[in-house]
């Protein structure tokens, strides 16, 4: 699994000006979105902008560009308009996919974030997730529990959680975590960074800056954990590769996987 932001945080593709301000904030990556944060009659003039920024400025993060369905004229105008590599450039994410059909003419090299928002995208995730250009998985709960008819509650998308985990661990690509849409409640957004991250999730969405220290507080290895993790890895490496014991805990391959994941959420390359 290639390195990813661990709390990429929403930039409205209309309102550009905010991006240098979102790279001075502590979050990790940027979503720059074309979709839900554009008013329709803007969404043209918002992507020809986007085009133009991107053809003079350089992004300081890792961003995707969050594009408008593309089973839309939109969304169509969107896939076409940013195939090209960018710096930093993590590449699209595509809203309420359901299919592998809607990714037929899109390029092979253009990586593609599933957002995943209707059940029939919960159920096609086995071939959604294998193609060659998914790079990653993304939960949208708010439009996800409005086909639904259930609310945002933890336990309400418990089995979409855990179907998009699977398959983001079946084919070893990052997942994201829906965003925690009431940015007032701060307890709230902790406890549910920590479910989220304890289930198995890489990320999480953040809507505003004041989201940002707590999910990536939740989601980065303390410094004890990394500590734990380089010495598990150094032992069983040493090892002739049956489980072993360190510090009074069993250690296997599966053990040292989790490991070399927790170092690569630090920063760290494991293999070095």
């Amino acid at each position: 699994m290639k390195p990813f932001p661990l709390c990429p945080l929403f930039v409205p593709a209309n309102k550009l000006d905010w991006i240098e301000k979102a790279e001075r904030s502590e979050a990790d990556g940027l979503i720059i979105d074309l979709e839900d944060s554009v008013p329709l009659e803007e969404k043209g003039k918002a992507r020809d902008g986007l085009v133009e920024y991107l053809s003079s400025e350089e992004i300081s993060k890792p961003f995707f560009i969050r594009t408008n369905p593309l089973t839309s004229r939109e969304g169509r105008k969107d896939s076409s308009s940013f195939g090209e590599k960018k710096k930093n450039f993590l590449g699209l994410m595509t809203p309420k996919i359901e299919s592998l059909d809607e990714l037929k003419d899109l390029p092979d090299t253009l990586k593609i974030t599933l957002l995943v928002e209707t059940p029939l995208a919960i159920e096609n995730l086995a071939s959604l997730a294998s193609d060659i250009r998914v790079n990653g998985i993304a939960l949208g709960g708010a439009d996800l529990s409005a086909e639904l008819g259930s609310d945002m509650s933890w336990d309400s998308l418990l089995y979409a959680r855990s179907r998009i985990l699977s398959y983001a661990s079946i084919n070893g690509v990052f997942s994201i975590d829906s965003p925690f849409m009431q940015i007032d409640d701060l307890e709230g957004l902790e406890e549910e960074s920590r479910r989220a991250k304890s289930l198995g999730f890489t990320s999480k969405f953040a809507i505003h800056p004041n989201q940002i220290e707590i999910i990536r507080r939740n989601f980065l290895p303390t410094d004890q954990e990394i500590e734990e993790a380089k010495e598990i890895i150094k032992a069983f490496a040493n090892s002739d590769g049956g489980a072993i014991a360190v510090n009074g805990k069993m250690v296997d391959e599966p053990v040292v996987k989790l490991m070399k994941k927790k170092l690569m959420l630090a920063g760290f390359n494991p293999d070095n």
